[in-house]
């Protein structure tokens, strides 16, 4: 670990060498081609100054305005050069026009004047002498900025090269130290921490402190934690027997219903007793019900199953809750179908479920849409509906028993469809794609054949 960031290190200093030493050359490229620039569009001025000068047909001044601002101009009879002129222009703009008048041809001239060039251009003109044009050349306005962001460069990246030394030395001492006193931790949790000057390291040593800290409060609620999961799985225990109390508390409640359905029957019976028995009976309904996926979800098997149509089964279904659906103001479509062997029963209460949820969860004039395919020996059911969903932070919990977003809800629904699905070989799964909440039941007609097999006569196991 040690070379390892000492290496890292090094290589971050040679990148920045490299990449300050490309950003010093590009900045020097830039401004050598600025001035080459302006030099070329010097000549090509003083070269047509002097050749419409050398054109024309008399001595009347030329407008040398449509050239660059500051190129100066003229004809030389005699050879010389204008005395009038600028001392920059005078030497340049002389040679220029002795080796025209000596060669009968167009001469340029440039000479570096401090960061200035000068650029003379002289040929014979047509009417006798030598006309000649000249131009200053200046460097760019901002090349004294640029030349001090060069220095500033440069020193930056001796700074970088030094920073990084220090950084090895102190990061390799620090490293070092941290190596032993994790060594000593792992025999002592109580050995001392040092601190690094770094501070980044120092905030490493200070979470390794921490951490042993914690384990060593770890170490002391071990026998807490056991004790609880001891007591967890007692529950988990007890959880099997309330399971089986509530299979054994079907035939109770089976017995009283038949009992009050025959009390009912009696037409000599006051109107309020008659009432309170019709109540009495639908609230033994809900509990068998409830006793009922309260098996399902323990793990109970659930009834026999047969070849049936799932598509048929939804549309069944969806007639049933389409008055309540309108009620909401929200449409349910179907389509598809596939064939597999289900307890009908069971799974219309698994639908009812997702249906049921989708619906709630629709804003009013939206609509749930439940597609039925099968492929490969496997059905699969997806309910989408376009409503918030389940938050992301809760998205697990969604299939445990009693978790629901509901005010009025127990929380089984989920998890008795889950429950339902897993007895026909297939499972419940939860996504969000989008603005829509997707629910699909899996059924895998192969497993669902198999436990059809293993069941008794009476669709138990």
């Amino acid at each position: 670990m040690k070379s390892g960031i000492r290496h890292r290190l090094v290589t971050i200093t040679v990148l920045g060498v490299v990449m300050s030493a490309l950003c010093l050359a590009g900045l020097v490229r830039v401004l050598s081609v600025s001035t080459a620039s302006r030099v070329e569009r010097a000549r090509d001025a003083v070269t047509e100054a002097a050749d419409r000068m050398a054109k024309a047909s008399d001595a009347t001044p030329i407008d040398l305005s449509s050239t660059l601002i500051g190129v100066r101009g003229g004809v030389a009879v005699d050879g010389d050069a204008p005395t009038a002129l600028p001392s920059p222009f005078q030497a340049p703009v002389a040679d220029a026009i002795r080796a025209s008048g000596a060669q009968r041809e167009r001469v340029l001239v440039e000479v570096k004047v401090g960061d200035s060039t000068v650029v003379a251009c002289a040929e014979p003109a047509e009417r006798g002498g030598v006309a000649w044009a000249g131009y200053l050349a200046k460097p760019p306005t901002y090349l004294v900025f640029w030349r001090t962001i060069v220095i500033v460069l440069s020193l930056a990246v001796a700074l970088l090269v030094a920073t990084a030394l220090y950084a090895i030395v102190t990061v390799k001492r620090s490293a070092i130290a941290l190596d032993a006193s994790m060594e000593s931790l792992a025999t002592d949790l109580t050995s001392p921490v040092p601190r690094p000057a770094v501070r980044e390291l120092r905030d490493v040593a200070d979470g390794i402190a921490e951490l042993a800290r914690r384990l060593l409060e770890a170490r002391k609620n071990e026998a807490i934690l056991n004790e609880e999961l001891a007591r967890q799985a007692r529950l988990a225990a007890l959880g099997r027997v309330v399971a089986g109390v509530a299979h054994e508390v079907r035939n109770p409640l089976a017995s009283i219903k038949l009992r009050l359905d025959l009390a009912a029957a009696t037409k000599s019976l006051p109107e309020n007793v008659a009432k309170s028995i019709v109540s009495a009976s639908s609230e033994i309904d809900r509990l068998d019900r409830l006793v009922a996926d309260l098996l399902v979800v323990a793990g109970r098997a659930i009834g026999p199953r047969k070849s049936e149509s799932l598509g048929e089964l939804v549309k069944h279904r969806v007639e049933a809750l389409a008055p309540w659906a309108r009620e909401r103001e929200v449409a349910i479509g179907v389509s598809g179908d596939a064939r597999a062997p289900v307890d009908s029963d069971s799974l219309a209460r698994a639908i009812d479920n997702l249906v049921r949820n989708a619906v709630e969860a629709s804003p009013p004039g939206e609509k749930v849409e439940i597609v039925v395919k099968g492929e490969a020996g496997t059905a699969h059911l997806r309910v989408e509906d376009h409503g918030a969903g389940v938050p992301e932070a809760r998205a697990a919990e969604l299939f445990e028993p009693f978790f629901t977003t509901k005010p009025a809800g127990m929380g089984l629904g989920l998890a008795l469809s889950r429950s339902i699905a897993r007895a026909h070989g297939g499972d419940v799964t939860y996504r969000r794609a989008g603005d829509a909440t997707c629910f699909e039941i899996t059924i895998d007609e192969r497993e669902g054949a198999k436990s059809s097999r293993a069941m008794g006569p009476e669709g138990h196991a």
